[in-house]
C-alpha cells in the first residue's frame, strides 16, 4: 500500500514562501508502512534545536552527500522545479549535512513545493483565498506521489487545512476521480474513498495529523527545513545592503517590521510590493 503524507509551513507569514510537502511510502499496510525514528511535528524538532536539528532528523531522507544545497534540493525534490529565478533575494543557501544514515526500507521520496510570493498571489487571486489555494497546491503533491508510484490502493493524509470541513468538491476537481464516497466530515476528521485510475485512494484531512501520522510529520519536516533554507536567503540579501538589519522569520508583525526597513531596497530593485510582499 502506498501511504501519503502531506503538510505545509508558511501559510500564516507576511513573507517568503508557502512551502508544502509530501512524503511517500510503501509497505503492506498503512500502519507498518511509515517507521523511522526521530520523526516528529516540526515544530517541536524546530524548538528543540532549531534547523541544525531539522537536517539531523531529515538526513536519512534528503538523499544526498555532504552538505545539502537549496539548489539541489529543489533540482531533486520539487514539483515546480527551482522558483527562484524572478526573486533576486533568494539565492544560493548551503547547509552542513549530519552524517547520512540509512531511511527505512519502505521510504519512497520527499516532494517539496515551494510557492513563492507571485504565484502565491497570483493562486489567491485565481482561487478566491489562500486556504483554497492551499488545497490545490497540496494536491499538486499528492498527485505526483500517485502517478510515480502507480498500482495498488493509496492512502492519503493530510493535515487539516484550518477549519475546513468538507473536501468532496474539490477532490473532484483536483483529483478527478470516476468516484467518490464521502465517509466522514467532523470538526476532527474529514474522509473519503476514491477510485482513481483503477485503484482505491482514501484521503484523509486530520487534525493535528502530523503528531499522529509519521508521512505527515516527515513531510511537515522537510516544508519546515526548505522554508528556512528560502528564509536564510531573503535574510543575508537584505542584510548586505541595510545596515543593522535583524533578521525576520517573516510573520505579520514582525514582517511588517522587516519591510518597513527594507522598502528602500525594493525601490531601488524597481520590485513592486505586490512580488514581495503576500496576499493576505
Amino acid at each position: 500500500m502506498l501511504h501519503i503524507g502531506a503538510d505545509e509551513a508558511g501559510y500564516g507569514p507576511l513573507l517568503g514562501p508557502l512551502v508544502v510537502a509530501a512524503a511517500a511510502y510503501e509497505g503492506p499496510d498503512e500502519r507498518r508502512a511509515a517507521p523511522g525514528g526521530g520523526i516528529a511535528d516540526s515544530k517541536a524538532i524546530y524548538t528543540r534545536g532549531g534547523r541544525r536539528a531539522l537536517a539531523r532528523a531529515l538526513s536519512p531522507y534528503l538523499g544526498a552527500s555532504g552538505s545539502v544545497s537549496l539548489g539541489d534540493l529543489l533540482d531533486r525534490l520539487s514539483v515546480r522545479g527551482d522558483p527562484r529565478g524572478p526573486y533576486l533575494w533568494y539565492g544560493e543557501v548551503t547547509d552542513p549535512e549530519a552524517a547520512p544514515a540509512e531511511a527505512p526500507a519502505t521510504f519512497r521520496r520527499l516532494y517539496v513545493n515551494p510557492v513563492c510570493e507571485r504565484d502565491f498571489n497570483a493562486g489567491c487571486a485565481r482561487w478566491g483565498d489562500k486556504a483554497s489555494l492551499l488545497f490545490v497546491e497540496t494536491m499538486r503533491v499528492v498527485r505526483r506521489a500517485l502517478e510515480d508510484f502507480p498500482g495498488g490502493d493509496a492512502v492519503v493524509v493530510c493535515d487539516k487545512h484550518g477549519g475546513r470541513r468538507r473536501y468532496a468538491a474539490m477532490l473532484l476537481a483536483e483529483l478527478g476521480p470516476s468516484s467518490l464516497l464521502t465517509e466522514r466530515e467532523t470538526p476532527g476528521l474529514s474522509s473519503y474513498r476514491l477510485s482513481l485510475g483503477g485503484r482505491t485512494v482514501r484521503v484523509r484531512f486530520q487534525r493535528a495529523a502530523d503528531a499522529s501520522d509519521r508521512a505527515v510529520a516527515l513531510a511537515s519536516m522537510a516544508a519546515k527545513y526548505v522554508r528556512e533554507l528560502f528564509m536564510q536567503g531573503l535574510n543575508e540579501f537584505f542584510a548586505g545592503r541595510v545596515a543593522g538589519l535583524r533578521p525576520t522569520a517573516g510573520y505579520y508583525e514582525d514582517g511588517r517590521r522587516f519591510l518597513a526597513e527594507v522598502r528602500g531596497v525594493l525601490r531601488d530593485l524597481g520590485c513592486p510590493e505586490d512580488s514581495f510582499v503576500r496576499a493576505r
